[in-house]
């Protein structure tokens, strides 16, 4: 009975694993599709646009404002556009600019998108800028 019962365990966990390389080889070969290149590299071309728009609006040692209630969107994509070089917060007063990230009718954006700044100038004039790039 003892025979039985671990052959029975030993049949199962060579199908599981048998199911499991299956379904590997069929994922990996999905993430290499031509669609998904595809999308990748669209994907690519559009933060590498909207990094270009950053650094041309943000100067070092900017802290940059989001806004009272950013959405989750703007949140994660300016985040992963500055995040690592500038520093992002959602105090008002601990910031020296303000960033938002826009939809625009203009082919001068990044796929629809272009990030914005507000910063006062020294005559207390507020300054509103937009970032201009090609779409990817």
């Amino acid at each position: 009975m003892r025979r039985w019962a671990g052959a029975a365990v030993g049949a199962v966990a060579v199908i599981a694993l048998l199911t499991t390389a299956a379904h590997a080889v069929a994922t990996g070969g999905s993430l290499d599709s031509a669609h998904a290149v595809a999308s990748a590299r669209q994907s690519d071309g559009y933060y590498a646009c909207l990094t270009a728009q950053a650094h041309s609006l943000l100067r070092p040692g900017d802290v940059a404002y989001m806004g009272d209630h950013p959405t989750l969107n703007q949140w994660v994509t300016i985040t992963k556009v500055i995040g690592g070089w500038a520093r992002v917060t959602l105090d008002r007063d601990r910031s020296t600019v303000a960033i938002g990230l826009g939809r625009f009718p203009s082919r001068h954006t990044c796929a629809g998108y272009a990030l914005v700044t507000a910063r006062r100038a020294r005559d207390g004039r507020v300054v509103l800028s937009r970032g201009m790039q090609s779409s990817p």
